[in-house]
Formats: C-alpha cells, sequence, structure tokens
C-alpha cells in the first residue's frame, strides 16, 4: 500500500498545501514549507514517513503528538494550527518559525554567554511548566528540538515523544525512547516518565548552552553514556571554561540529581536557581564574556529597539546578533 503511494517532495501538493521545500528530517516525519491553499499563509507541514505510514505503533505516537501540541497554548511552545490525515499520512500544519535549532546555534557560535543561556532555559521551562501542568511530559528535551528565533525568542518543539503521566509507554519496540546525552537515570528503567525527567535533561542542555559539550561523554557508545547518567557525577558546569559561575555547578547538579526526589520540583525551579546563580557571582560580564568570539551583540540587550520590545519574541534577557535566514521546525 505504502509503496502505490507518490512520493512527497517540493513542488507537489499534498491535500490543500502546496510543498515548497524540505526544511527538517527525522526518525517521526519530514517538514515541509509549504502554502496552505485554503488560508493563504504559510506553515510548516509535518508528515510521517511513507514507510512507517501504515505502522500502527507509529501512527498512535503522531497521532499523540498532534493531539498534546495542540493543546498547548503556551507562548515557548511551537503553535498547532491544525493536524489530521490526507491520503493515509498523518500531518500536522504548525507555525513556521524564522530561526535556527540551539544545537545548530551551538554548533555555529559555541558557547551562550551565561545570561542568554538562563534565558533560553527560563523560556523552555516555562513551556514544560505549562505542558506539566497538563499532566504531559515531553520525554525528549534537547537542543534540536528548542528553536531560537533571531530576536532571541525560545520556542520547545516536537512533542513525538510525550505522554501523560498515568499511561503506560505507549511503544515497547526494544529500545528507550528519546536521546541517550539527556537521559535521566530513571529513563533506562521501565516505568512511566514523570515531570522530574524533563527538569533533568532540561539540567544537561543548561550545561550544554554554557559549555558547548554534552554532559557526558559518548568516545564509549550509547552503553557509556547510560552508565554515565546512571553513576556518575553530574559535570563541574564551570571547569570547561573562564566566565561560567561557579554557583552555576550546584543548579546543574541538583537538576541533574540521580534520584528523581532530588531535583528541582519544576523546571522552572531549576530556571530560578540559575537567574540567581548569575546574580550571586561577583565576576566582571564584561571582562568574561565571549561576546566577540560568538557574535552577540551585548547592546541588544542594554538597549533594545522599539521595534524589538513590540513583539514577543524580543521579551528575552539577551539575543544573538546573527540573524539566522533560513526555516526551521523540529522534525525528529
Amino acid at each position: 500500500m505504502t509503496n502505490l503511494r507518490p512520493p512527497l517532495m517540493p513542488g507537489s501538493t499534498f491535500g490543500k498545501y502546496h510543498l515548497r521545500r524540505l526544511i527538517g528530517s527525522g526518525g517521526m516525519g519530514r517538514v515541509f514549507e509549504a502554502l496552505d491553499t485554503t488560508k493563504g499563509r504559510v506553515v510548516a507541514v509535518k508528515v510521517l514517513p511513507e514507510q512507517l505510514a501504515d505502522d500502527p505503533v507509529y501512527r498512535a505516537r503522531f497521532r499523540r503528538e498532534s493531539h498534546i501540541a495542540a493543546l498547548l497554548q503556551e507562548p515557548h511552545v511551537i503553535p498547532i494550527h491544525d493536524y489530521g490525515e490526507i491520503d493515509g499520512l498523518l500531518y500536522i500544519d504548525m507555525r513556521l518559525v524564522h530561526g535556527d535549532s540551539l544545537r545548530t546555534v551551538l554548533k555555529t557560535h559555541g558557547p551562550l554567554p551565561p545570561e542568554q543561556a538562563v534565558s533560553v532555559i527560563s523560556q523552555i521551562a516555562a513551556g514544560l511548566d505549562a505542558a506539566h501542568h497538563d499532566g504531559l511530559v515531553h520525554r525528549d528535551i534537547k537542543p534540536d528540538n528548542i528553536l531560537l528565533t533571531h530576536d532571541g525568542f525560545a520556542y520547545l518543539a516536537d512533542f513525538g515523544l510525550a505522554n501523560t503521566n498515568t499511561d503506560e509507554r505507549l511503544t515497547q519496540t526494544g529500545s528507550a525512547i528519546g536521546s541517550f546525552n539527556y537521559m535521566a537515570p530513571e529513563r533506562f528503567r521501565a516505568g512511566p516518565a514523570s515531570p522530574a525527567v524533563d527538569v533533568y535533561a532540561l539540567a544537561c542542555v543548561l550545561h550544554e548552552c554554557l559549555t558547548g559539550t554534552r554532559p557526558y561523554s559518548t568516545d564509549g557508545g550509547d552503553a557509556a553514556v547510560m552508565r554515565a547518567h546512571m553513576i556518575e557525577l553530574p559535570p563541574r558546569t564551570s571547569s570547561y571554561a573562564p566566565g561560567i559561575p561557579a554557583a552555576i555547578d550546584a543548579v546543574v547538579a541538583r537538576g541533574m540529581a540521580k534520584s528523581a526526589d532530588e531535583r528541582y520540583a519544576s523546571a522552572g525551579e531549576l530556571a530560578a536557581a540559575a537567574h540567581a546563580a548569575l546574580a550571586s557571582s561577583t565576576a566582571d560580564a564584561e571582562d568574561h564574556s565571549p561576546l566577540a568570539v560568538h557574535e552577540y551583540d551585548p547592546t541588544v540587550a542594554a538597549h533594545p529597539s522599539p521595534r524589538a520590545t513590540s513583539t514577543p519574541e524580543a521579551r528575552s534577557v539577551s539575543a544573538p546578533r546573527h540573524r539566522p535566514r533560513r526555516l526551521w521546525i523540529a522534525a525528529a
């Protein structure tokens, strides 16, 4: 059945959508920049891969993502316009975001200045707290699923691995769901995921924002990473580079506590602790900030333009100087 479907590609039509170009792909789908011909707007359309469209497990996961993401109205969660099924393929119609993934920003420009790192974490924490309030756990927090606009506004994307707190794990394919580099120790054991796994992953992302590296080395492969999350102490983030406040070490350590009960009670609490760590630091930010190296303009945050302050995207602590031109949305 699947092989009889014409392949989706730029220039083809998918229901009411004219697909302009492929802008992302991953295990749970492909994302196209598309024109919604009925509403006359350009959107991002995420489509389940053809070879998985007839798999009931993957179809259930995709429907769950659509339903969860559509219900979340928090500004830092990617807005969902519509979702459904066309020609036997499931799809989600999302806002097309001007910007880049946090992963791309870190690869291109290196670690973020502490103030901006904490700003990104705080924005994503707001989205997570809203999801957790509704009983939803993301389970795949990582830089790839965080989008940054050119004004520094952060979006949380891809709830494809989310589940309700009371549900059994939706898929049992024989492997863990999510990204090993950001998985809480309890994720490697059987049982439902709680909001604490997102707090753990967000602490991992905070460390990576500040240092440009993941918490544990991947030299030994997945098995070594799993072992590290299970038994190794959290990294001392401040030891990676000058200018990172020593007080942030305790924040990362508590966020990455092996026991879920010892972590911050919410993502917002982790973000607040990170803010407090910055405030308590006596280091001169001008002496230690790598702004020139990473192409960030300190005047953007200190003296925002009238236009910038008129939009919600501009209300972050600091904004990157570079302005990514390409359009991006998570597909993994």
